[in-house]
């Protein structure tokens, strides 16, 4: 499955250039050149020995020099492998590493333990150098998420040359003083799983609900073991995703580790995190335990960074992507969860035990900033990136021309987020599950287009995010897009807009693939009717967890397009079918006691079949009913 970057995005790495280190550099200085000129941060100095460090899918050799904030050497000429890291981020000219110890060592004695595996983060993307180290920082806050990521700013040098300020850190890895789950990788359920949702290229891919995950962890070096593994975690974290879905508290805290998902949905709304449901999102399980979510890791792009995506840079309103479960980036974990009343009730009372230490979250920003200023701003003698568009920033970011500055936005972005946030928690809108955007409107959960990304490819015209719609010159052509919509088999859906525009004009529309030989699932000529309005609807005959709705503008003159919405409709229930084949007979109580008794490759089709109590839970009063139902019938 590829991913469809929009126009602003791929116009912003326009910006970065893939290119190879510096390996015997004109300025190249010794390492006591080095420790000479060192500034208040520690020093990492990295030796390569001759080779190239120019891809992510092998190490060579390395040798490493760390010197402590004191100019002390903490780690003396040490054998490392190293490699690159990253995905979108490789294209960037400022490159981020990860490196390998022979022997488990713990570089300033930054990790609760020794580990083999380190990374050295570039940040590039985010001006102020600190967005992921204060998202490992809240991470460490949260105590029911049991591992955060251990990080620390440092100055770099590769072969002599200065490469500017990064983030070390642990790598995400099992490991005691890490992710800290149990390895028998010849064993099924005795052995621990780390898992990662990621829509990049896997290793070890499985699909729950269009989400695709990868296990991060070992597994068996015998197939068929492993064949039987990957089904038990993937069947696992099914049925535990299936509990949140149906709104049953008992069957999901049989799964989960819910105090865990508190903390992580509190940590990605603090964040705002605009990938929480694309990449980089972990959850392990131990033997014998429940599902956790920890580590939170890639923050660059959060906390105010990104704006091409509706209402992510402001400090006010719900992420879209925790809310709404219709877009490839939605997050289902925490879409489900807060539907329910309640996590909804436990995420109020958690928010009031960590208030007083979350709001201190600014000030951590502020120290580190004014600690460590003068290396911050010596990395902007390499990297000539103040006061321009760096990414997918918002210009109020991008305008800034010190580091200081960056550093101010940031604390403040933070202190207004964690203030709405407050209020928002204490608020009967957030108890009865009402959703408010930036500007305080209700989200449209059930509306595709309006929690995806929307975009023209080729023609020309302007984009109307709040109605959400285009206006455009039929005459040029092109496509107004709005993607990372999912589909769902057999779901049907309604697609209706208001269209003003001259007899000359006309609108095509389709849904496609995103991605691959963008193969379209549904398509026509729009007619609206004497008011304007359009609308149709299909059920989709194929899952697809990245499409696009794509409006093409023909013949001559102004076209507009508002009110745009693509939305799943609610198909008429009868009542006890929880089987769907479309009748209610002795088979579908046979299923519901089978699922009430948590047996194996039992599957609801349909829950709110089964909810004939109608109070939003699912147990054995709704069987007796059930039964009772099918006696009088």
């Amino acid at each position: 499955m590829k991913r469809l970057i929009s126009a602003v995005t791929a116009f912003s790495m326009a910006f970065c250039t893939v290119s190879a280190l510096p390996q015997l550099p004109v300025n190249a200085v010794s390492n006591d050149d080095i420790a000479a000129e060192q500034l208040s941060m520690p020093v990492v100095s990295i030796d390569t020995l001759g080779n190239m460090v120019n891809t992510k899918e092998s190490y060579t050799d390395a040798k490493v020099t760390i010197y402590d904030e004191n100019g002390d050497i903490d780690t003396d000429n040490a054998d490392i492998s190293i490699r690159l890291r990253g995905n979108i981020t490789l294209r960037c000219e400022k490159k981020s590493y990860k490196f390998k110890f022979p022997k488990k060592a713990n570089p300033l004695n930054l990790g609760d333990g020794a580990g083999k595996s380190w990374n050295l983060v570039a940040n590039f993307n985010d001006t102020s150098l600190l967005r992921n180290m204060t998202a490992y920082h809240l991470g460490d806050m949260l105590d029911g998420m049991p591992y955060s990521p251990n990080s620390r700013s440092v100055e770099v040098y590769v072969n002599g040359s200065y490469e500017g300020v990064y983030l070390l850190t642990e790598a995400v890895n099992v490991a005691k003083s890490r992710v800290s789950i149990t390895e028998k990788p010849d064993l099924v359920e005795g052995n621990g799983y780390l898992v990662e949702m990621s829509f990049y290229e896997c290793d070890t891919p499985f699909y729950i609900e269009h989400q695709q995950y990868d296990v991060k962890s070992e597994l068996s070096a015998d197939e068929a073991v492993a064949k039987k593994q990957v089904e038990y975690i993937s069947g696992y974290m099914d049925d535990a995703l299936k509990a949140l879905k149906n709104n049953d508290k008992e069957q999901a805290a049989q799964y989960i580790d819910i105090s865990s998902l508190v903390d992580n949905y509190i940590a990605n709304e603090i964040c705002k995190n605009v990938d929480s449901g694309w990449d980089s999102y972990y959850i392990s399980k131990d033997a014998g335990g429940k599902l956790t979510f920890n580590p939170m890791w890639d923050y660059d792009l959060a906390l105010g960074n990104f704006v091409d995506v509706k209402g992510y840079d402001s400090a006010a309103g719900l992420g879209i992507y925790n809310v709404s479960n219709c877009n490839a980036n939605s997050n289902q974990w925490l879409c489900y969860a807060i539907r329910n009343d309640w996590f909804r009730e436990a995420v109020a009372v958690r928010w009031k035990e960590i208030y007083s230490d979350v709001k201190k979250l600014p000030d951590y920003v502020s120290a580190e900033a004014e600690k460590n200023a003068a290396s911050y701003e010596r990395n902007f003698t390499k990297w000539k990136t103040l006061g321009i568009k760096v990414f997918s920033e918002p210009d109020e970011i991008a305008v800034l021309s010190t580091h200081k500055a960056h550093a101010e936005y940031l604390s403040g972005w933070l202190d207004d987020r964690i203030s709405w946030l407050d209020a928002y928690f204490a608020s009967e809108d957030w108890k009865g599950g009402v959703y408010p955007d930036e500007n305080g409107k209700p989200i449209d959960t059930g509306n595709a287009v309006a929690v995806s990304t929307l975009m023209f490819w080729g023609g020309k015209g302007e984009i109307d995010v709040e109605s959400p719609g285009f206006t455009a010159d039929a005459a040029r052509g092109g496509q107004a897009l709005s993607t990372g919509i999912m589909l769902f088999k057999g779901q049907k859906y309604r697609l209706s807009f208001d269209c003003t525009a001259p007899d000359t004009a006309s609108v095509n529309y389709r849904i496609q693939a995103n991605h691959d030989s963008y193969k379209a699932y549904m398509s026509g000529k729009a007619a609206p009717d004497s008011t304007g309005h359009f609308e149709t609807e299909f059920t989709a005959d194929t899952d697809d967890a990245n499409c696009a709705l794509v409006l093409e503008f023909k013949g001559s003159g102004t076209v507009k397009v508002e009110h745009l919405s693509l939305a799943a409709l609610d198909s008429e229930t009868l009542m006890g079918d929880v089987n769907m084949d479309g009748e209610f007979n002795i088979s579908d109580i046979v299923v519901f006691q089978k699922w009430l008794l948590a047996k194996p490759d039992t599957e609801l089709k349909n829950w709110k079949a089964a909810d004939l109590c109608g109070d939003g839970r699912l147990d054995v009063f709704d069987l007796c009913l059930m039964r009772r139902k099918l006696i009088i019938r």
